[in-house]
């Protein structure tokens, strides 16, 4: 039964799917078929429900936070900004640090040393975690704004982080994939098309988003 919102679930999707013909397979091919659909319609570009964001707190001397599943960042995939939001008077925007800095500046220092800590100004993603730099000198707060990753759809109750008008795009990939492995190529093909048609909606409502926003153009400086 869909969410109080009326958002699938997982156990929505296995049902619709046998509903339209697939309970010949087993929950757990269905399941195969879903996290895959749901896959492709995320992979196919970096979409505005995507995006989310985090705060995290770094002690004296901490230089970094790992980005790995065991970490507070479980859906990880990309970094848009990070920001120190405490303490107030510190507030920031911190700065991406290139590969030849970071290597050559803070790499084998001794980040936990109090003569190396300060305010930090910027970061660098290495190895799965975000170091912040230079490492604080007292207890501060950051906000990571970043993409998050699929995860799959496991228990009957998961959803899916996409929004609730794309619960059918998400049926349609599954649909594909049940459709191609019953060697149906004509009816995967035919679902192939209307899935089209919902990217196609897609990037128009990231467009729009923001009616205001300039468009993202760089200025034709080749004549100087």
């Amino acid at each position: 039964m869909p969410t109080a919102s009326g958002q699938y679930q997982l156990q929505d999707y296995l049902a619709e799917l046998k509903a339209r013909g697939f309970d010949g397979f087993s929950d757990a091919d269905l399941t195969t078929y879903v996290n895959r659909g749901y896959n492709h319609v995320a992979r196919r570009s970096r979409w505005y429900w995507e995006r989310t964001d985090n705060t995290f707190t770094l002690n004296p001397g901490t230089p970094y936070i790992d980005l790995s599943p065991l970490g507070p960042f479980t859906n990880f995939r990309s970094l848009d900004r990070l920001v120190l939001e405490t303490p107030v008077n510190y507030r920031a925007k911190l700065r991406n640090l290139s590969d030849d800095e970071f290597f050559s500046q803070f790499l084998d220092l001794d980040l936990t040393a109090t003569v190396n800590q300060g305010i930090p100004q910027a970061y660098y993603i290495y190895r799965n975690r975000l170091y912040v730099l230079r490492p604080p000198n007292q207890a501060m707060t950051f906000r990571a704004f970043y993409t998050q990753r699929v995860t799959p759809l496991v228990n009957p109750t998961d959803v899916p982080i996409t929004p609730q008008h794309l619960d059918e795009a998400n049926m349609i990939g599954a649909l594909i994939r049940c459709h191609k492995r019953a060697n149906e190529p004509t009816l995967a093909a035919i679902a192939e098309q209307d899935l089209e048609e919902y990217f196609d909606d897609m990037r128009d409502d990231e467009e729009e988003m923001m009616e205001e926003a300039q468009d993202r153009i760089l200025p034709d400086n080749q004549w100087l």
